[in-house]
């Protein structure tokens, strides 16, 4: 299960991740091509202008083990092109290690962080440093979703980039099974054969939102899917900086789609009370059950190929396959959802400039699609590059999208996010009790955006 539990998604499963650590590699991506690495080192010596820059730059994130050898092998030829040497420091508890850094004056040179809120928060308390100076627009613009341009920009400055995505609320299933629609033409289409599936007295879905301290946010992320495609984007936005009120039609919506299947004993294998106690880990195995407890459950990209690796004879494609969350509405059918780390920097320097620079390269997000770990947030590369069938076909959606946003949930500030979190909780034990919570979740808005 070391793929599920270690994948860069949301930042509660980052941060709650149980991965074997031991010394970064210092060798390039064993599945990249030598002509990838070479044009990658040959990416990195442009982007330091041809110099030996030296020195040392200091990295504070999330992963560890086997993750943090392969992203350490996709920065091996910025090493090797510049002479500069990127230090990577593991921490279980970024947010709270990174804002005591801070306040004590040792700031990291750069942070990797899956919370890209506490990025933005700090970009807008002045702490990071602006990059777009440094970077080709044009280039960043043709390559990148708008949407993650715009979330690490603030005050018509860009402050981060994002090195991987992770495709979020695809709906999985097992092709041995599954004999509803797929791909469904929208989500009424789906509704009508969960439907028939419940009234045959069969649950439909498996789902489980037990993550530790962050249970719940599997359930977020859902409530998101609802609301980016019921809503759009600028209710979305509005919706994660803290604009637009936890009351608002749009938001009680989302909550009530999200609802209709956690929270009805019909529509959940166990239930309720399954959901509340299953693991996000655990219960995607029902789907493979003797007979099967379920039919479908949702999940990011990386869920098949972790399936693939720790149930018997499950084959991707064969049998584990995905569509896209269905349209709710069809105007916003091509958007999509994606969770990943954004790197922000606190010191200008030029081993600071080299190093975003090429993290904004299509030929550094070619290696880190051929680790086989992520999907890189740079849209020009060639699907070719990702070895697996279930990525490929993830990266394909991604790629194709008409925009992307990036997860609420780790958009908004900490304090928003936990009460969040807990709120899924709540309202999965007592749906009834929607419009307390909601109003109680629009009091955190009051304070939760304010500068610390």
């Amino acid at each position: 299960m070391r793929r599920l539990m270690c994948a860069a998604g949301l930042t509660a499963a980052l941060a709650l991740a149980a991965c074997t650590s031991k010394a970064p590699s210092t060798e390039a991506p064993a599945s990249a091509a030598p002509a990838a690495v070479q044009a990658a080192r040959d990416a990195a010596a442009k982007a330091a202008e041809g110099k030996q820059l030296g020195g040392t730059l200091n990295l504070l994130g999330l992963l560890s083990g086997e993750q943090l050898n392969q992203y350490m092998s996709t920065l091996k030829p910025f090493q090797d092109a510049t002479g500069t040497q990127i230090k990577y420091e593991t921490t279980a508890d970024l947010p709270a290690v990174l804002q005591t850094r801070i306040a004590a004056g040792r700031a990291p040179d750069l942070v990797s962080d899956p919370s890209a809120g506490q990025l933005r928060q700090l970009a807008e308390q002045g702490r990071l440093v602006p990059i777009g100076d440094w970077l080709d627009q044009a280039a960043l613009r043709k390559d990148f979703p708008a949407g993650l341009l715009d979330l690490a920009s603030t005050g018509g400055k860009l402050y981060g980039l994002f090195y991987n995505a992770s495709v979020q609320n695809l709906i999985w299933y097992d092709p041995k099974s599954y004999d509803g629609p797929k791909p469904p033409a929208d989500w009424a289409d789906l509704q009508r054969w969960t439907a028939s599936q419940a009234a045959a007295g069969s649950p439909p879905w498996c789902l489980g939102v037990e993550s530790g301290a962050a249970s719940g946010w599997l359930g977020a992320a859902m409530i998101e899917q609802f609301m980016l495609r019921q809503s759009g984007t600028g209710p979305y936005d509005d919706w994660w900086q803290g604009q637009l009120p936890w009351t608002s039609p749009q938001v009680k919506a989302a909550f009530a789609g999200f609802g209709a299947i956690a929270a009805d004993p019909k529509m959940v294998a166990g239930g309720p009370t399954a959901v509340l106690t299953t693991s996000f880990n655990t219960a995607p195995q029902g789907l493979y059950a003797k007979p099967p407890r379920c039919k479908l459950t949702p999940q990011a990209e990386w869920l098949g190929n972790t399936l693939a690796q720790s149930v018997p004879d499950v084959k991707p494609v064969d049998n584990v396959d995905f569509f896209t969350f269905p349209a709710l509405d069809q105007a916003n059918g091509g958007l999509l959802e994606t969770s990943g780390e954004m790197l922000g920097a606190f010191r200008d320097s030029p081993q600071t400039r080299a190093f975003m620079r090429y993290l904004a390269t299509p030929e550094f997000a070619a290696l880190v699609g051929s680790t086989g770990q992520w999907l890189p947030a740079n849209r020009s590369v060639s699907v070719d590059q990702i070895p697996s069938a279930l990525s490929k076909k993830a990266a394909q959606a991604y790629a194709k999208a008409s925009d992307v946003r990036y997860a609420a949930q780790s958009a908004m500030p900490p304090a928003m996010q936990s009460a969040f979190f807990k709120a899924v909780l709540d309202y999965v034990k007592t749906p009834a009790s929607l419009d307390a919570i909601l109003a109680g979740l629009d009091k955190t808005r009051q304070t939760a955006y304010q500068p610390s």
